[in-house]
């Protein structure tokens, strides 16, 4: 296949796995609501410098991600498909700079969209990019930081400091998506790719550029951000990044040393499965001298570019988790820089096995296919029986067997094309046939969110769609901290929330003075009532929580019973008229 063939090949995957099925999935709560809110603020209001999460100061995250999603939310409105969207562009640059520097250490064209095509059906980075966080942005201005550290390795004179100056700017940018890491990962790659290498003077004289370029992308965003919100990167600094490293909280998830080492192959699915054939392929073919280049289509493999290649990919994707590790506080998120260069070295490692393994695949191969037939038997079986008959909770609110049976037809795609994979000996046509196969399968995980599982507050949309008139109606809204009230500033519109009990991220520890009267305690919330109904006229209050604390409020002395009062599961809401 030719490299114009195979890139027309990568653009349908990833449509069809990263872009297509944006908004089918319901919004996650917290996080996509948070980072919806953020930007949507932002709009409203046009002040793009000031971070405001529902009318709070919101200093816990650099503003980068939030202006590019807001500018997605201007052009395609305030909903689910826009607010992800910004997330599958990183996700599909970080998927680019892994086919560049593919070709970049083996000099195939070929192997550029078959390296995008492993990384955008490796699961971690297929899934966070169509989510609504900050990290597939810094996941892949870190990608571009690493590719333009690579040019600069494999290049000599004014290109190289033009790569170094590409690379600084890079970072700064990533520090302006995600903080500190943004130096922390690239930097401790590059010193052990150097230092493997033993280029020690490059260890020294490399830094200056990047530093140099980096001060000049982000020193004039970072002074209009601090003029507009006073402290926020003493606060970012102190409190995400220092007091996280030293002192975590419950609430960072301090998590035990091992805790990269098992998650990071179960992100790499499903190309895990194949990683001893890529290792394989990466022996045999980087082992080769310089005077063992082999040609294929008149490109050329020679063996030192490709062992150095391998060196610098396997310091991007394994050093950082390494040194991650040694913090206690450890997010399964800070991972995703390092699946492109994971995904260079599957691309090249296993064109090479196949290239010098041609056959059906043995064994393994016809096992896989086993275990996608007896899923798919698996998957008929219960749509037609009902997973009450197997002792299984029904996942889903509705459109359970047809969507059970859209999954056993996904399962058997994948095996029919992991079978037709296996008839040619192509290198470049197997692997890229056998990155089709799990795309069906792939392509259907957002219509397969399990909502019927979830509490309400997990999944609070069906809950607010009902009473949404009724609360942005509301003088005053006071609603649960956390999940809650980003949903609830998120469906309603509200920027203006009272925030009961645990404040959480509402709590910026600034002890503004405007902020102050809008988090309460619970005990608070039925003295706010009683005002808001002696008030001349009375003023309407709605209260979104927990029934329990609805039932505290409705016991309390002077307070009326509620005009409307309804509660579904682990959420509640109530109106006072």
């Amino acid at each position: 296949m030719s490299p114009r063939r195979l890139w027309a090949l990568a653009a349908l995957v990833f449509l069809a796995v990263g872009v297509v099925t944006l908004g089918v999935r319901p919004l996650q709560v917290p996080d996509e609501a948070r980072y919806g809110i953020i930007p949507a603020q932002m709009v409203e209001s046009g002040d793009w410098l000031s971070l405001r999460l529902a009318g709070f100061r919101f200093y816990e995250k650099p503003p980068l991600v939030y202006w590019i999603t807001a500018t997605s939310i201007s052009a395609f409105g305030q909903n689910a498909w826009a607010i992800r969207l910004p997330s599958a562009m990183a996700a599909c640059g970080a998927a680019l700079v892994a086919a560049w520097c593919a070709v970049r250490i083996t000099g195939r064209r070929e192997l550029g969209p078959l390296a995008f095509m492993v990384q955008a059906t490796t699961v971690m980075p297929l899934v966070l990019g169509t989510v609504t966080t900050l990290d597939p942005w810094f996941a892949c201005l870190v990608a571009v930081t690493m590719g333009a550290f690579l040019g600069a390795c494999t290049s000599e004179g004014r290109t190289r400091i033009l790569w170094l100056a590409a690379a600084g700017a890079a970072a700064g940018l990533a520090f302006l998506a995600k903080g500190l890491l943004a130096f922390a990962i690239p930097g401790a790659a590059a010193i052990a790719y150097l230092a493997w290498e033993r280029r020690w003077r490059d260890m020294l004289s490399m830094p200056w550029v990047p530093l140099a370029a980096a001060a000049v992308a982000l020193l004039p965003l970072a002074l209009a951000v601090e003029r507009a919100n006073p402290g926020m990167w003493k606060y970012l600094v102190m409190k995400e990044h220092v007091r996280r490293a030293l002192n975590p909280d419950p609430t960072q998830q301090p998590q035990p040393w091992w805790f990269y080492a098992v998650l990071f192959p179960a992100g790499a699915l499903v190309w895990m499965l194949a990683w001893p054939r890529a290792a394989a392929g990466l022996r045999a073919c980087a082992g080769r001298g310089p005077g063992d280049a082999h040609a294929r289509g008149g490109v050329h493999d020679a063996g030192p570019r490709l062992r150095s290649g391998v060196r610098f990919m396997t310091c991007w994707a394994f050093v950082p988790l390494a040194a991650l590790s040694l913090s206690s506080g450890k997010l399964a998120t800070y991972m995703l820089p390092m699946f492109a260069p994971v995904a260079v070295l599957v691309a090249v490692g296993l064109w090479h096995w196949r290239a010098a393994n041609p056959g059906t695949g043995g064994h393994s191969a016809a096992a896989a296919r086993w275990v996608l037939r007896i899923a798919l038997v698996a998957c008929v079986a219960t749509a037609v029986a009902g997973p009450a008959r197997f002792g299984l909770p029904d996942p889903w609110e509705s459109g359970g067997a047809t969507r059970l049976l859209v999954i056993a037809a996904a399962l058997a795609a994948w095996a029919l094309i992991d079978a037709w994979s296996w008839s040619t000996d192509d290198a470049t046509r197997w692997l890229a046939r056998t990155a089709m196969a799990p795309v069906p399968m792939l392509a259907v995980i957002p219509f397969l969110y399990p909502t019927a599982l979830l509490n309400t507050a997990k999944h609070p949309w069906p809950f607010l769609a009902e009473h949404r008139e009724a609360l942005r109606a509301s003088d005053v809204l006071i609603v649960a901290g956390g999940t809650p009230a980003l949903a609830a500033s998120w469906d309603t519109g509200r920027r203006d929330l009272v925030i009961a009990g645990w404040a959480d991220e509402f709590d910026n520890e600034l002890d503004l003075p405007e902020e102050r009267e809008r988090r309460i305690d619970w005990r608070a919330v039925a003295e706010r009532v009683r005002a808001a109904r002696e008030a001349r006229p009375p003023r309407t209050v709605g209260v979104l929580g927990q029934p329990a604390r609805l039932d505290e409020i409705a016991k309390s002395a002077g307070v009326p019973a509620p005009a409307m009062r309804e509660d579904r599961k682990d959420l509640g809401v109530a109106i006072w008229r």
